[in-house]
């Protein structure tokens, strides 16, 4: 065969462009077909191999993709670890770092590791640089949510090869939330609330939201972590639901997590307060919540609501205790609630220019905006970093409910201006949410525009930022309400 009849051959086996699976992860292809990363990854992705395997070998034959390093999932581990596990710990650190060798065996835990390095892939500001071996290393010359993106579709990919909604596991649980995490963090809100729904539905399958489940194991690190997966749930899903306006799944709490070790009680007490926070924003709250004044036609006593603000406004007593990562969380958290709680009392006409307490006044997200620009100066910046876009958008909230009050009530900015007052407060809002997380452009514009409009000045967004650290009680939801039988609240709250 002459050499131009060779390099004729050799063109016919290239395709014109890169192949679907490269195209799709957005991946270098060497034009063959099937190209180079096709044949690495996995023979699947040829038609012919569809044809002749059997089902029940997928799970046998599934191969981890070589374009993602051991290097690189350490790496995530690392960062997860150290950042996200404050305030989502529900994984067992050496059993995870064990199951890396093991991956081709087990597509679940796969799917678990990819979705989790997603979730840490979205954060620049807390991820490491890649390693230096696979593909994924040559993304220097991309940007980051290609990766994101590459991981999410390997996570779908491990899932497909497992019947995992027959036979779910902890770790689908796992997988299907850190999906969530990602996909809300994209905007695709929708899709990330049936990843969590999924989620919820897999953990109640496995029978994890009764107490039962975990006195009846034998494996007690099964129990610990689904424990605290099942409260991580419970906390994901009633502040999600409550920006978004959904209905609850999960209401009937088991126990407690419980500190079982030394070096991890400052965090696990610190979950402990982050669940405080929510145990009565149950379906009491929610059916208000959702609710219209056709729902309700009777009017509603305030007395349940300011209760609610007053634990709110006592909660967390040791905080100052808890990592800062943790701290971030918790004191944004309690001010976004406080926020909420205000803006039902709006909706039900209950706030007053006279009112008995001042968490009934129009004007007390002056008070929480201020509450939230002490905490920005207090903490350092890397324990909002951690925390991710999330703890932005409820900045962003506060935000826009102090705006809302300065148009309807403009007479409050006539104040002295020596003093540090309402202007101050929201302009120091959009300078916090100028801080280095990724998407964190999408809120500091639309609340500057806010600014602009019931200011009158453009707000500069350079950040201003410190470094440092800023009882709980039972809410009958029965109490005060008037004619009506079908308020019921949560359970009470719990002392830590």
């Amino acid at each position: 065969m002459s050499s131009e009849e060779q390099k004729s051959r050799k063109a016919l086996d290239k395709v014109r462009q890169a192949c679907e699976y490269c195209r799709s992860c957005k991946i270098r292809c060497n034009n063959f077909n099937p190209c180079q990363n096709c044949q690495r990854t996995e023979p699947s992705n040829s038609p012919e191999y569809h044809n002749a395997i059997s089902p029940a070998l997928s799970t046998v034959l599934f191969q981890p993709s070589p374009l993602l390093s051991l290097e690189t999932i350490q790496n995530c581990l690392d960062s997860f670890f150290t950042y996200k596990y404050p305030v989502m710990p529900i994984l067992d650190r050496e059993a995870t770092y064990a199951s890396l060798h093991h991956l081709h065996y087990s597509p679940t835990q796969y799917g678990l590791i990819t979705a989790l390095c997603a979730v840490i892939m979205m954060q620049t500001e807390i991820s490491v640089p890649l390693g230096k071996e696979g593909a994924l290393d040559n993304f220097q010359q991309c940007d980051s949510m290609l990766s994101v993106d590459f991981l999410i579709k390997e996570t779908y990919r491990a899932r497909n090869c497992c019947d995992q909604v027959e036979n779910p596991s902890l770790s689908s649980v796992q997988s299907s939330f850190f999906l969530f995490t990602c996909l809300s963090r994209l905007g695709k809100d929708n899709a990330a609330w049936v990843h969590l729904r999924e989620s919820i539905t897999m953990l109640q399958i496995l029978r994890l939201h009764e107490e039962t489940s975990y006195s009846t194991t034998s494996d007690p690190s099964y129990a610990t972590y689904g424990r605290r997966t099942f409260w991580l749930l419970f906390i994901t899903e009633q502040a999600y639901a409550l920006q978004h306006h959904h209905p609850l799944t999960l209401r009937r709490p088991i126990n407690l997590p419980v500190v079982e070790d030394d070096q991890e009680a400052a965090i696990i007490y610190g979950f402990l307060d982050s669940i405080d926070l929510f145990r009565n924003f149950g379906d009491g709250f929610m059916s208000l919540w959702n609710s219209t004044k056709r729902d309700n036609p009777h009017p509603l006593s305030p007395r349940p609501l300011i209760k609610l603000q007053e634990f709110l406004k006592h909660a967390i007593p040791y905080v100052r205790e808890r990592p800062e990562i943790q701290q971030a969380d918790l004191l944004i958290t309690r001010q976004w609630l406080k926020m909420i709680v205000w803006q039902l009392c709006l909706n039900k006409g209950m706030l007053s220019s006279n009112p008995i307490s001042d968490s009934m006044s129009f004007h007390y997200p002056v008070d929480i905006a201020r509450d939230v620009t002490l905490v920005a100066r207090l903490l350092p910046l890397e324990a909002f970093q951690a925390n991710g876009l999330g703890i932005l958008g409820k900045i962003f909230d506060i935000g826009c409910s102090l705006a809302d009050v300065l148009l309807v009530h403009p007479h409050i900015l006539d104040a002295s201006t020596i003093e540090v007052g309402p202007k101050d407060y929201l302009m120091d809002l959009v300078r916090i949410l100028d801080m280095d997380i990724r998407g964190h452009s999408q809120y500091r514009l639309l609340l500057a525009s806010r600014a602009d409009e019931c200011l009158g000045v453009r707000v500069p967004s350079a950040l201003s930022a410190g470094n440092g650290s800023p009882a709980i009680c039972e809410i009958d939801w029965d109490e005060g309400i008037i004619d009506t039988a079908e308020f019921h609240g949560s359970p009470s709250s719990s002392s830590i």
